[in-house]
């Protein structure tokens, strides 16, 4: 049997450890951010909050995704690296929304929502496609470039943002998600 000071001892080694372990792991998807392109601002600041329409006429407002991680991308249908992203993001969200990870591309083209629904059904996308017909929203994002995407914790901060396309399958992406599902 220990006596109480080997008890106290390694309760305290085993802190120590988990909270290194803790670090290393925070270090490890630090390294991963920067591996896939992903910036992660100096501060962590509230994503901004909007409402658009989905395809179907229904208003979303993203702060209805608040606790769960948010993949926010920016695209349009005349992007050429916006059409070659999407199926990744769509078998990202095939593999992680059982996880509660969540998928949501706004479309910024203007008066094309055909074009929009006909690019949705040929790729057989089933995330939330919403619709920025004004540019409001892409405003409130200071989206220049597509296609553009925004990493959202559960705490509905801005985690990191990527410009240009991505594999978003990518196991080093998939890892970047699930740990911002828990830790954030």
């Amino acid at each position: 049997m220990m006596n109480k000071t080997m008890q106290r001892f390694c309760a305290v080694v085993l802190i120590c450890a988990l909270f290194l372990a803790g670090k290393s792991q925070a270090a490890e998807v630090d390294a991963l951010y920067d591996k896939m392109g992903i910036v992660k601002p100096r501060t962590e600041k509230t994503a901004p909050d909007f409402s658009l329409k989905t395809l179907d006429g229904r208003s979303v407002k993203l702060s209805e995704f608040k606790g769960k991680p948010v993949l926010l991308n920016f695209w349009a249908t005349w992007c050429e690296a916006c059409k070659k992203e999407m199926p990744s993001m769509q078998r990202l969200y095939d593999r992680l929304a059982e996880q509660g990870i969540e998928v949501i591309a706004v479309s910024i083209d203007r008066k094309n929502k055909d074009r929009v629904e006909d690019f949705v059904t040929s790729h057989a996308l089933s995330f939330p496609i919403l619709l920025d017909q004004s540019q409001e929203v892409r405003r409130k994002y200071f989206i220049l470039g597509l296609p553009t995407s925004y990493l959202i914790g559960p705490d509905f901060k801005l985690k990191g943002y990527a410009s240009g396309a991505r594999a978003w399958d990518h196991p080093d992406l998939v890892r970047i998600l699930e740990a911002l599902n828990n830790h954030s």
